[in-house]
């Protein structure tokens, strides 16, 4: 057995299990200054166009009017019906992602926000938990929704968007972050402290015309900037109907004995009943964004199991080579 032979074994096996941990690879977001160009006016206009046709439910990263963005596809019609037929406020479609140097932004489409008025008591809510690199503590949505989340996803932070807050008013309305349970707009760390920033550059906007809402949120009230060759943000999302007194109280519509979220994301295509039924939302999404230097993370104990193979056959060829 020749040594360049060795020399490309080892190459074959170490590399193909290695590979197979890059998570981001070229599924990764870069944070582009072209994100700077998004205004928080509840206009997804400057986000471009994609047709989640075919393609819900579904994950993915996409470059549309030059802002690099994870899109996030969600079934029409998927929203539970307790309080209406068809619950187009509740009716999530598209979840959308994007980031720059300074923020993280967000865009959330539902099917409809028939209610009229922001500020409408049942008006559209979105729950958002977010672990950061495999880090947080707390399972459990806020606003009384009486929904948790997987262990595997435990959240450092939550955003809670609730339209339904007697803050807002009219079709059209930005806000920062909120200070009590019943703003339109908050950012709650693992102790469900309510977190602000004094500049209050962190924004949400709604256009009801739009169906839609966008948010920012600077990255240091996130834990800080993608960094130390390592990034991912673990994403679950509930909708609701919203309820807020624009002071100290704040929940979603409440479906005695059940989960309080009508629709999710989650790879189930059936009516979102069948997810949250059990009261935990069990499904959801890794959005990987780009460092330097790249992001390789830990190996499942599977994959594992693999590179000790890999090794171990190594070893066995390079046994049988001094023998021979």
């Amino acid at each position: 057995m020749k040594t360049p032979f060795l020399a490309l074994a080892l190459l074959l096996i170490l590399t193909s299990p290695l590979a197979a941990l890059g998570g981001s690879g070229d599924k990764a977001l870069p944070l582009s200054s072209a994100s700077a160009s998004i205004r928080l006016d509840g206009d997804p206009a400057e986000w471009g166009v994609f047709n989640c046709t075919g393609k819900a439910p579904g994950l993915y990263l996409e470059t549309l009017n030059g802002i690099p963005q994870w899109i996030w596809c969600d079934p029409q019609g998927d929203e539970r019906t307790d309080f209406a037929s068809p619950d187009p406020r509740a009716d999530l479609l598209e979840f959308r992602v994007t980031a720059d140097q300074d923020y993280l932004y967000g865009l959330v489409k539902v099917a409809g926000m028939d209610f009229g008025n922001l500020g409408t008591n049942g008006a559209t809510a979105v729950l958002i938990t977010v672990n950061r690199n495999g880090s947080g503590s707390q399972e459990g949505f806020g606003l009384e929704s009486e929904t948790k989340i997987s262990p595997d996803a435990k959240w450092f932070r939550q955003v809670i968007i609730n339209l339904g807050s007697a803050q807002l008013s009219g079709t059209l309305e930005s806000v920062g972050l909120g200070d009590s349970w019943g703003k339109a707009f908050l950012l709650v760390d693992e102790n469900w402290n309510r977190l602000t920033d004094s500049d209050s550059e962190s924004q949400m906007a709604a256009d009801v015309s739009k169906n839609t809402i966008e948010f920012r949120i600077k990255w240091d009230m996130l834990g800080g900037v993608p960094s130390g060759g390592s990034f991912f943000l673990r994403i679950e999302l509930i909708t609701g109907r919203g309820y807020g007194d624009g002071g100290g109280n704040g929940n979603i519509w409440e479906i005695n004995g059940a989960s309080d979220a009508l629709d999710a994301v989650t790879n189930i295509k059936e009516n979102t009943w069948v997810e949250v039924e059990n009261g935990v939302v069990d499904y959801y999404i890794d959005l990987y964004f780009e460092t330097t230097p790249p992001y390789y993370p830990v190996p499942e104990p599977g994959l594992l199991i693999g590179i000790a193979t890999a090794v171990s056959v190594l070893a066995m060829l390079l046994l049988l080579k001094r023998r021979r």
